[in-house]
């Protein structure tokens, strides 16, 4: 049973990697750090368009290519499909 187990699980982690959704949940350890982080990422050089700066950029934000992220806050858990 417990080796069935583990073979359904190898199966099912090799699936996810194969087709990865674009998303991820970022937790962080309170509010105002949370705050920040989507401000950093949704910064308007004009006022009252839909434009978007660039968030601070890091040494991997190239190869990361934030620059097409959106980010925003995750719905309640009672809405996600887990």
């Amino acid at each position: 049973m417990e080796q069935r187990l583990k073979e359904d699980y190898r199966r099912e982690k090799e699936k996810v990697n194969e087709k990865p959704l674009g998303m991820a949940f970022v937790t962080f350890h309170n509010e105002t750090i949370t705050a920040i982080i989507l401000k950093d990422f949704n910064v308007c050089k004009c006022q009252g368009c839909a434009c978007r700066g660039e968030p601070r950029a890091s040494s991997c934000s190239e190869a990361l290519h934030i620059s097409n992220w959106t980010v925003t806050y995750a719905p309640d858990p009672q809405n996600i499909y887990w």
